[in-house]
C-alpha cells in the first residue's frame, strides 16, 4: 500500500472513529441516566427476540416437516424457553448478559489493539487507539471475571465505559483525520 493510500484510507477511519466515539459517548450519558431501564430493557428485547424466533422455528418445522430437521422444532422451544426463562429470572439473565458482553467487549479491545498496531507506519497517535484497545479488553476481563455483578452496577459501568472509550475514540478520530504528522512524514 502506497503512503498516499495508507494515509486516505486511515483519513476516513478517522470519521468513523470520530463518529463512533460520539454515539459511545451519547449512549453512555443514556446508560447512567436510565440504568435500571437499561438492564430491563436489554432483558426485554432478548426476551422478546428469543420468544419470536422460537416461535418462528417451531411454525417453520411445521409448515413443511420433511424438509426440516427435529432439530429445528427442538431449537425452537429452547428459544421460547430462554425468553420466558428471561422474563422470569431477569437477574439471571443479566448475569448471562455480563459473560456476552464481556466476550463482546474482549474481542473487540484485541482487534483494536491489532488495528492500532497496524497504524503505527501511518498514523502520529496511534498509542492513543492501543489505549482504547486496551481499555475495552479489560472491560471484557472485568465482565468475564464478575458475570454476577448486580443490575445497577453493570449498568453504571457500562456507561462509565462508554463514555470513557467514546472520548479515546473521538480523540483518535481526530488524530486520524490529521493524519501523520509532519516529523513522521519526513522521518522515513
Amino acid at each position: 500500500m502506497s503512503d498516499a493510500s495508507g494515509r486516505r484510507m486511515f483519513k476516513h477511519s478517522g470519521t468513523a472513529l470520530l463518529v463512533r466515539g460520539i454515539i459511545a459517548v451519547l449512549f453512555g450519558f443514556l446508560v447512567a441516566a436510565l440504568p435500571v431501564a437499561t438492564v430491563f430493557g436489554l432483558i426485554l428485547a432478548f426476551a422478546v427476540f428469543a420468544v419470536t424466533d422460537g416461535l418462528t422455528n417451531v411454525a417453520h418445522y411445521f409448515y413443511d416437516p420433511s424438509r426440516h430437521s427435529r432439530w429445528t422444532l427442538v431449537g425452537g422451544f429452547v428459544s421460547i424457553a430462554a425468553g420466558l426463562a428471561a422474563v422470569a429470572w431477569p437477574g439471571l439473565t443479566a448475569a448471562a448478559f455480563g459473560v456476552l458482553l464481556g466476550l463482546w467487549a474482549l474481542v473487540l479491545g484485541l482487534s483494536e489493539i491489532v488495528l492500532a498496531f497496524a497504524a503505527r507506519e501511518t498514523m502520529s497517535g496511534w498509542g492513543v487507539w492501543v489505549l482504547t484497545g486496551f481499555l475495552t479488553a479489560a472491560f471484557g476481563l472485568f465482565l468475564l471475571i464478575n458475570p454476577g455483578l448486580g443490575l445497577l452496577s453493570m449498568a453504571a459501568f457500562l456507561a462509565a465505559f462508554s463514555v470513557v472509550a467514546g472520548l479515546l475514540l473521538i480523540v483518535c478520530g481526530i488524530r486520524l483525520r490529521r493524519g501523520p504528522s509532519s516529523q513522521f512524514l519526513y522521518a522515513h
